[in-house]
């Protein structure tokens, strides 16, 4: 489960991977799952030197490819420089924001008693298309839910 939700959200700090994928076990449980996924160079982290040190988990290339051959992710491309580290310290700021919209809806619908999994949560959607008089265009979402 953690290297599909890597996999779909691009990366995340440890205390939201354990809000999305396992908030009823110790962290410690979430940490040492993390930390085995890293051995098997499925995902890796960076420690964010200005927040605390957080660290900040994504998947490897590796991983990233294995997670998208999965029938929960089928059809998703893993993104181009989500497994580079310099990247994701570039990028953390804003997709850690947008990561955080996850456990929170998540924690909703939970508390609601409602059939709500992490990977039904879809981060920042690009789409690109044409329009009729053939000019391409693009929009984006900060996330979805698939229902």
């Amino acid at each position: 489960m953690g290297l599909g939700v890597l996999a779909q959200y691009r990366m995340a700090t440890t205390e939201q991977m354990h809000r999305v994928t396992a908030p009823e076990v110790r962290i410690e449980q979430t940490r040492r799952r993390l930390a085995r996924l890293r051995v098997e160079g499925l995902v890796d982290r960076i420690t964010l030197p200005h927040a605390g040190r957080t660290r900040v988990w994504f998947p490897t290339l590796y991983g990233a490819q294995l997670a998208c051959e999965w029938p929960a992710l089928c059809g998703r491309r893993p993104s181009r420089t989500v497994s580079d580290p310099t990247a994701v310290r570039l990028k953390a700021s804003h997709t850690l924001i947008v990561t955080e919209t996850a456990p929170v809806f998540l924690e909703d619908a939970r508390r609601r008693g409602e059939v709500c999994q992490p990977l039904d949560w879809t981060p920042e959607v690009h789409h690109r298309s044409i329009t009729r008089e053939g000019t391409p265009f693009a929009c984006s979402r900060s996330s979805i839910h698939r229902s």
